[in-house]
């Protein structure tokens, strides 16, 4: 028997069969997460109370339509119950589709926070890996810890208020994925990018005088 073992995390693909809309042509694709199933758990939980209210007020209502003898007022809840069942199908489907469209991508120069719906939203917001000063993980709670999500908190080097990124998975690992990656982006930088003349200027004044001191010595 032959056993088949599934990576932890399938997301991490090839950077070269990776590619979103708004990528720049020098940022490499590094890796994505979506929100904990949480976000999606916590609409249906609210739903279902609303639902079984709904469907005890149909009952209710179908039950005096028996004792209405007239076609119109039968027609009418016969249509407005499938309005209601078809709208809470739907509800449900675009739940699913807004849980897969809130997602949070980071490349080898940026975080992309992309938050969109089907139809109400489409905000995205896009992070220099070189003007964040920390990255910080909240998870407080016994919930939280057991179902391990939290939040990522995004401070960054301006007077910009910090960034808050909610119901993250598993937020201690993302915390050491985008350190490690903003560490290579600003290694990157240092050795591409020349120096400036000042620092140059400051280099090349220690080089002078740790040669006076080797000639006095």
């Amino acid at each position: 028997m032959v056993r088949v073992v599934l990576p932890k995390r399938r997301q991490f693909m090839e950077k070269d069969e990776q590619d979103f809309k708004g990528q720049l042509k020098y940022e490499h694709f590094q890796f994505f997460f979506r929100k904990h199933w949480v976000k999606f758990i916590q609409p249906i939980l609210f739903s279902i109370p609303v639902g079984l209210l709904v469907l005890v007020i149909l009952i209710f209502l179908g039950r005096l339509t028996l004792f209405v003898d007239i076609t119109f007022i039968r027609a009418f809840y016969i249509i407005f119950t499938l309005l209601i069942s078809v709208g809470f199908l739907l509800l449900g489907t675009l739940q699913i589709f807004n849980f897969y469209f809130d997602m949070v991508i980071v490349t080898d120069s940026r975080i992309l926070i992309i938050r969109k719906t089907c139809f109400l939203k489409n905000n995205s917001d896009a992070i220099d890996l070189t003007k964040i000063q920390d990255i910080a993980v909240e998870s407080h709670g016994i919930l939280r810890n057991y179902l391990r999500y939290g939040r990522l908190i995004i401070t960054l080097s301006t007077s910009a208020p910090p960034i808050v990124i909610d119901k993250v998975p598993d937020p201690h690992f993302y915390l050491e994925w985008t350190n490690r990656v903003k560490r290579e982006h600003i290694l990157k930088r240092r050795t591409v990018l020349p120096a400036k003349p000042e620092e140059q200027r400051s280099a090349a004044s220690s080089d002078y005088l740790r040669d006076i001191r080797n000639l006095n010595l």
